[in-house]
């Protein structure tokens, strides 16, 4: 990607609402990340769009979630420079992590 991201410091304060869903040119605001960008990450199965209704995907809407896999993602690619097939086995290597940790906390209680 040789998209031109936005700096750090340039995005704006960013409060989650674990009810909102966000329309892509959102999501480009709250992140800094621009759509072609997003919308790659998505075609690679490495973010989804929010569930309508429990009637499958709503067509450009993403929740917190896809927010912090986004910005996780992005700074894999950028600050660790890890692309392509490489990046999507980190990002579902980190996701089995995380589902572990849950599972093992659950587990014993904490």
């Amino acid at each position: 990607m040789n998209d031109r991201e936005q700096p750090a410091g340039d995005r704006p304060v960013f409060e989650p609402d674990l009810e909102a869903t966000y329309t892509i040119d959102r999501v480009v605001e709250i992140t800094g990340i621009t759509s072609t960008t997003i919308l790659h990450f998505q075609e690679q199965g490495l973010i989804r769009p929010v569930a309508a209704g429990g009637s499958g995907a709503a067509p450009g809407r993403f929740d917190d979630e896809a927010l912090r896999r986004l910005r996780r993602i992005e700074h894999l690619r950028t600050q660790c420079g890890i692309e392509g097939p490489g990046l999507a086995l980190l990002v579902h290597l980190l996701d089995e992590v995380e589902r572990l940790r849950t599972d093992l906390r659950s587990r014993h209680g904490h």
